[in-house]
């Protein structure tokens, strides 16, 4: 609801509310005084009726005093009885049709009384001091109400009157005075959604008030386009190496702020934006970089400004850029912080970048060593213990015998698992034959020995690195190992395809599945399986939740295999 109807209504409700009081207020007081009036005009005619019949009564010409009473009924409105007493209590005349009631008779003296369902002023008076007789005179109060109505609707309607010539005036000067604080609201509301706008600014105190917020909307204008900036930078400054980082803060600023160039001094090395290299100025920076640091604030020279980044850089503008130099300042201040902190972040990040590259070197060269002495160990196991387990089995030929029978199937039996042994430390068809043709020997082995069926999907249009090859070749042994250790399925799948420019390898089972998040991948040898993938630029997914199974599928770029 508007602010003027607001004000209406309640100085409506209060001016309605104050006639009312004073209304009842005056029609308590022309009771009070209309009573007083009515038992003084009673009282009165009840004494001058008694001085008017004292000669009738006192020659007892009763016929008279009849007539007197009988006229005296015209001479006042609010009449309603008389009759006359004599000094024992008969009544005389009286006005009444068919005689004076004995209640009424006994009521003696002044009161208010109800006759014929009427409220009654009653007065007595006495005739030659009491010694002749009595006359009693009652007056109704009804036209003491008409009269107080009469009163009391003239000024309801009197009231009404005033009270609507008031509200309408007030109305229209109240609407004429507070339109410019309606302007003022809407241009506020604008101004929240984002559009400028200029307040009115009428003479008196709203016009001080529309300056005033003419006031805040510059100001908001000058820290929205100062913030406006910050949130520019701060995004620039998400870069994170070094160079990348200098080259966007000076560019934008140099762009924005219409400095000739800039330039950003570290540690004894001056990085410059790419796009204003030939016009900075040669040999200032250092000592203006050193100045701010010792300073730990924004230095300015003729033509120069350096705002330090703590603790061994500073930031160094050339040009007389056109703006205040108070908000200037204030920005570049406000610039600092954020700066120091993006660039210890960037120089984090680079000794990070560093230490990955050097784990993934270690890394490689472990899992290379590790390959090479499987493949030795391979070797050893299939040439000499198998050789010497062979040669075992050939001199046992010629004993007969249970014993000898026993020792001929345990030595058999040990020479396949030696060869089983040294095929998984390091297949020798991999080298010779290829991927394809050791995942098939692999599958095979692996179904005859732990009983699970294995479907293999095998779709290369290429070969592969031998490193890439290895890595594969080990994520399928170690998945279907976990399949085997885990899963509780007799059914398995492995795919290798290439598809959109990457080669995907997949294993999965329909066992009871696990919960990921909490087992993580450093269980059931995935860390390891994650590891080699990701050596080689690929990555692995891991899909998998309780009584639905197991997916694991490893995604790796062609052109780095390649």
């Amino acid at each position: 609801m508007r602010l003027g109807v607001q004000l209406m209504l309640t100085v409506l409700l209060a001016a309605t509310a104050t006639g009312g009081v004073l209304i009842l207020g005056g029609g308590a007081f022309l009771y009070a005084e209309g009573e007083k009036a009515l038992w003084q005009e009673v009282r009165l005619g009840a004494r001058d009726l008694a001085t008017l019949l004292t000669d009738d009564v006192l020659l007892r010409d009763f016929l008279a005093v009849q007539r007197k009473l009988d006229l005296i009924q015209k001479r006042y409105p609010g009449f309603a009885y008389a009759y006359v007493l004599d000094p024992q209590g008969g009544v005389i005349a009286h006005t009444f049709e068919g005689g004076v009631p004995q209640a009424l008779v006994a009521f003696a003296g002044e009161g208010v009384l109800r006759f014929a369902g009427k409220v009654v002023y009653q007065a007595e008076a006495p005739i030659q001091g009491g010694e002749a007789g009595w006359v009693r005179l009652g007056f109704y109060q009804a036209p003491l109400w008409a009269q107080l109505g009469r009163v009391v609707r003239t000024g309801f309607f009197g009231l009404l009157w005033a009270v609507g010539l008031g509200v309408g005036l007030g109305y229209f000067l109240l609407t004429r005075t507070l339109e410019p604080l309606y302007q003022m609201a809407e241009g506020a509301s604008r101004l929240g959604r984002g559009e400028w706008v200029r307040f009115p600014e009428p003479k008196g105190e709203l016009g001080l008030l529309g300056r005033a917020l003419n006031r805040m909307v510059e100001e908001v204008k000058r820290r929205q386009g100062e913030l406006t900036l910050l949130n520019r930078i701060l995004a620039e400054s998400h870069a994170l190496r070094v160079e990348e980082l200098v080259d966007r803060v000076l560019s934008l600023l140099v762009r924005e702020l219409a400095f000739t160039c800039g330039e950003f001094w570290l540690e004894g090395r001056v990085l410059r934006s790419r796009g204003c290299q030939e016009a900075c100025p040669a040999a200032e920076a250092r000592g203006l970089a050193e100045e701010a640091l010792r300073r730990g604030q924004v230095v300015g020279r003729k033509g120069a400004l350096a705002v330090p980044v703590p603790p061994r850089g500073a930031l160094i503008l050339y040009g007389n850029p056109q703006v205040d130099q108070a908000w200037l300042q204030g920005l570049l201040t406000a610039l600092s912080g954020p700066l120091a902190t993006a660039l210890e972040n960037a120089r984090l990040y680079e000794l990070l970048e560093e230490k990955d590259r050097q784990r993934a070197e270690l890394l490689r060269a472990w899992l290379r060593t590790q390959e090479e002495e499987r493949k030795r160990i391979a070797r050893e196991l299939h040439d000499e213990v198998g050789q010497a387990l062979t040669g075992l089995i050939l001199g046992l030929e010629g004993l007969a015998g249970e014993k000898a029978l026993a020792l001929k199937e345990l030595a058999r039996h040990t020479l396949s698992e030696v060869r089983r042994l040294a095929l998984d430390l390091r297949p020798s068809v991999l080298d010779h034959l290829g991927l394809e043709a050791a995942l098939r020997r692999y599958v095979r082995e692996f179904s005859e020995r732990t009983g699970i069926e294995v479907d293999l999907s095998f779709h290369l249009g290429r070969s592969l690195p031998q490193e890439l090859e290895m890595v594969i070749y080990r994520v399928v042994q170690e998945a279907l190992t976990n399949v085997a250790r885990h899963s509780g399925s007799f059914r398995a799948a492995v795919g290798v395809l290439e598809m959109g420019g990457e080669v995907r390898v997949f294993v999965e089972d329909e066992g009871k599945g696990f919960d990921p998040q909490a087992v993580g991948l450093g269980h059931q040898g995935l860390l390891g399986m994650r590891e080699r993938v990701e050596l080689v630029g690929g990555r692995l997914i891991l899909e998998s939740a309780p009584g639905e199974g197991t997916r694991i599928q490893v995604r790796l770029p062609l052109e780095v295999a390649a």
